[in-house]
């Protein structure tokens, strides 16, 4: 694991040289400005967090309040690579060395279930607070039975990010001035902001001296796919459910009907491909990684990017008081249809090993963490919601904050499901076969995009499908044995 102390003095010359090049060290309680002793009265729990998105400094407060009223330190470590180590040793049976742990791995969790490696928190969810709430009480109702194998809860949902699109409304009051927009307010129609898109992209527009395009993707797939998820749940949100909960035989219309086909559509005037690149993008850019789309927004390349409530965390190095008034909005509704707000789900959780060698403690502090007044706390930490039911009206947000906060008025949409298949990855979302990547270099023409539906359906249909229900029966078969299904 990163970020473990080694306290050999014959190994000092190699300490230095691990603390160099690992990126965020809390060692010991000490690290990120916290006032956490080393070893606390009553022992300690070593906390790894998944460092991406929100940050890590959220639990500082936290934890140092936890251990002023239990005398238990709160070790909080921090690994951008976690999710890739935990693939593989939550596999096995004493595999990992931290007593919780906060992940993104989508799927993951269902097979250390399977494997008998993660802890079973339904008794902790259920126990009541002092006002008679619990845990399982306090999740958002649209995610709330995520995370469960039948009635048993192995995994505890943090964040619940809106997304949608971050611009520059420095930019647009200067494009409205110089006439290249029709508005300085961003729009709320799909129409209206394909053309605000077009527009700033065909005019001789700079921005810090350089040719500013409409928008910048990052990602390859992943942020186009969030926004067509988006506009797909706006068309027929029932529709929209009804594909995360197929069973047995998959449904073709539930891959290729209207409500997908203008989704894609959509897209596909937004991207705007021309001579085989889109014509609203920064160039090159879709395929680099999400943060080089963000750092090409801040660089005032384009007048907007795709993006969530972790938008400000993630960037905030490169953010200072000469940044530009950036503002965040839903996307926009497509054809008449209603805003909605596709909340980023699956979500960064916690879990607790069952190799853990100190579950009671560890079990304590994510009850102490998920109080109300620590609910707010963190929130005000990561300026996003929280995947919980709590007051907001005592909340301390930043004007990013009050924007992100804002937008979730708005009709709330998530995608995913209890079921097996689900759960499994036979009903994964995302269109297979690099279609964003296809429509945004002019690889397909607008008339022929349900052909790509239609692949995907076939993709994830015959011999695959066949597996995922083969995996079902068996998983099936030990959450039964375990007592965790009938």
């Amino acid at each position: 694991m990163k970020n473990k102390k080694i306290i050999s003095s014959a190994l000092a010359l190699l300490t230095v040289f691990a603390l160099a090049s690992c990126g965020n060290n809390d060692i010991g309680g000490n690290g990120s400005g916290s006032n956490r002793p080393n070893v606390g009265d009553n022992g300690t729990i070593n906390v790894m967090l998944l460092d991406t998105g929100i940050g890590t400094d959220f639990l500082n407060e936290v934890a140092d309040d936890f251990y002023n009223e239990t005398g238990i330190t709160v070790r909080v470590n921090s690994d951008s690579l976690i999710d890739e180590d935990l693939k593989n040793s939550m596999t096995l049976e004493d595999g990992v060395d931290d007593d919780i742990y906060m992940s993104g791995l989508t799927y993951n969790w269902i097979d250390w279930v399977n494997a008998d490696t993660i802890e079973d928190l339904t008794d902790l969810c259920n126990e009541e607070y002092d006002d008679g709430s619990t845990i399982n009480g306090k999740i958002a109702p649209a995610i709330r039975d995520l995370g469960k194998i039948g009635d048993h809860r192995f995994i505890i949902q943090f964040t619940y990010c809106p997304t949608g699109f971050v611009y520059n409304q420095d930019m647009l009051d200067d494009l409205y001035e110089k006439g290249v927009a029709e508005s300085n307010v961003f729009p709320t129609e799909w129409d209206k902001l394909v053309k605000l898109a077009k527009d700033v992209s065909a005019a001789d527009y700079k921005y810090n001296g350089s040719k500013t395009y409409g928008i910048v993707w990052g990602a390859t797939d992943e942020d186009p796919m969030d926004t067509y998820k988006t506009l797909w749940a706006q068309g027929d949100y029932s529709k929209y459910r009804e594909y995360f909960v197929q069973e047995e035989e998959l449904d073709v219309n539930l891959f290729v009907n209207d409500e997908n086909r203008k989704a894609l559509e959509a897209l596909y005037d937004l991207f705007a491909p021309v001579n085989g690149v889109s014509s609203t993008s920064v160039p090159r850019m879709l395929t680099t990684s999400h943060t080089d789309g963000y750092n090409s927004f801040l660089r005032g390349d384009a007048l907007m990017c795709f993006a969530g409530g972790w938008f400000e965390s993630e960037v905030k190095e490169n953010i200072s008081e000469d940044t530009f008034n950036y503002r965040f909005a839903p996307v926009p509704a497509l054809g008449g249809n209603e805003i909605c707000v596709n909340v980023n789900y699956p979500t960064e959780y916690f879990f607790i090993p069952k190799c853990s060698k100190n579950v009671e403690k560890a079990k304590r502090f994510l009850k102490f963490m998920f109080r109300e007044e620590n609910l707010v706390k963190m929130h005000n930490a990561v300026q996003t919601p929280l995947a919980f039911d709590y007051d907001t009206s005592s909340l301390k947000l930043t004007d990013w904050g009050k924007e992100v906060q804002s937008v979730m008025k708005y009709k709330q949409t998530v995608s995913g499901s209890t079921s097996l298949y689900y759960l499994t990855g036979g009903l994964r979302p995302e269109i297979t076969g690099n279609v964003f990547q296809k429509i945004y270099n002019g690889q397909v023409a607008r008339d022929n995009l349900a052909s790509l539906l239609r692949t995907d359906f076939d993709n994830k249909s015959g011999g695959n499908w066949e597996d995922t229900k083969g995996l079902v029966v068996k998983y099936e078969e030990k959450f039964r044995s375990k007592g965790l299904i009938k």
